[in-house]
């Protein structure tokens, strides 16, 4: 196996949310169906905790792979992904209480990823919750 890093330039799944897209999103302001006009209908709605959840898949590199043995063998190619994450979460009257653009470990389950951002509030420079 050989893999070979490539620049993050091809989209695997889903659509990409931009850095300029997300100054939109105003926390206290910005209403779930702003949310939905500006992104789309969310991949995922966990209704309890008052979450949307986007999530798209990026190229971050190539595998090469070559398997044989006696007189038989194989060869292939597999793109690596690297799996991106919008998360908004809300507040009781349906205005953004925080958010965030997050890389989920690839070993790391959806939903188990979702459930620990959940409970640990992030926090920006200055120390206020997002």
């Amino acid at each position: 196996m050989l893999p070979v890093p490539t620049p993050e330039n091809k989209v695997l799944l889903g659509q990409p949310v931009t850095d300029n897209q997300l100054a939109f999103l105003t926390p206290g302001v910005s209403t779930q169906s702003e949310v939905i006009e500006h992104f789309g209908n969310p991949n995922i709605i966990w209704e309890d905790e008052k979450l949307f959840a986007y999530h798209w898949d990026m190229r971050q590199g190539i595998v090469f792979w070559i398997a044989g043995g006696g007189y038989q063998g194989a060869a292939g190619m597999e793109e690596i992904p690297k799996h991106y994450l919008l998360l908004i979460q809300f507040d009781e009257q349906g205005r953004v209480h925080r958010y965030e653009k997050v890389v989920r470990p690839m070993t790391q389950p959806y939903a188990d990823y979702l459930k620990e951002w959940v409970k640990n509030p992030t926090r920006d420079e200055m120390g206020q919750q997002r």
